[in-house]
């Protein structure tokens, strides 16, 4: 690797860290900067896979010595979760990967979209009572959001964050610690598989690891400093340009 290749990948790392420790979406960004920096893309999404598990097991960390976010649910949902992703990594989707893109582009708008139709979504707490058929819906979506975050992951920090808010009556700060928890679980499932099918350059993913590592240290305080208010703004900005990415780019 140049050194020119490595300052980039270190700049364009941490600021995907950061990113996608408040709000999600890093991947869309880690993973193009993997390809230009000279990988196939089998190998990007492995390195990429690699790198976050270091982003969002520090992200969780840091979390919960703030906010005191909920383990044993994220423990509960990421082991479905995870179960997905094993699969995602080491299956072949059958789906075309640009038509696959555009679904996630049409979700993630709409996801943006429910944010900011519904003013105090995700601002604060709410006390919801799940029953049984709330419960077999989130295990579904944990398995479903699994599968494709070992498959690729761009913008699934930000899907669990939404399913948190909606279902769990989360604010945008407690879903993000628990989401970072989930993912760091599924993405360590998921470089096991890549590794086992040497689809994972460990010099690359160790500088990527670096950048992420200080992405999550200062997504984390930018986060608790903006705030619920902030965070959801970000979320819905985040939603539109992943969405515009992932269709025309």
């Amino acid at each position: 690797m140049e050194i020119l290749t490595a300052i980039i990948l270190l700049a364009g790392g941490l600021f995907a860290g950061v990113l996608n420790t408040i709000v999600g979406g890093g991947s869309l960004i880690s993973v193009p900067l993997l390809i230009a920096s000279g990988l196939p893309v089998h190998l990007a999404v492995g390195t990429n896979r690699f790198a976050m598990v270091f982003n969002t097991g520090v992200g969780a960390i840091d979390y919960h010595n703030k906010v005191k976010y909920d383990t044993k649910m994220a423990l509960f949902l990421a082991s479905f979760a995870s179960v997905g992703s094993y699969l995602g990594a080491n299956i072949v989707l059958q789906i075309d990967e640009k038509i696959l893109e555009y679904i996630i582009a049409v979700l993630m708008l709409s996801l943006g979209s429910v944010i900011l139709y519904k003013k105090k979504l995700g601002l604060v707490e709410r006390e919801i009572t799940l029953t049984n058929k709330n419960y077999l819906v989130i295990i579904i979506l944990s398995f479903l959001l699994g599968i494709y975050g070992g498959f690729f992951g761009g913008g699934i920090s930000t899907m669990f964050t939404f399913v948190f808010i909606s279902y769990f009556g989360k604010n945008f700060i407690q879903s993000a610690g628990i989401t970072r928890f989930i993912v760091s679980i599924l993405s360590m499932v998921a470089v096991i598989s890549f590794t086992l099918n040497n689809s994972i350059d460990f010099y690359y993913g160790t500088v990527l690891a670096i950048s992420f590592v200080a992405g999550a240290k200062i997504g984390v305080k930018l986060a608790l400093k903006a705030g619920n208010v902030w965070m959801r703004r970000l979320f819905v900005v985040l939603a539109v340009i992943s969405s515009i990415k992932l269709i025309f780019f």
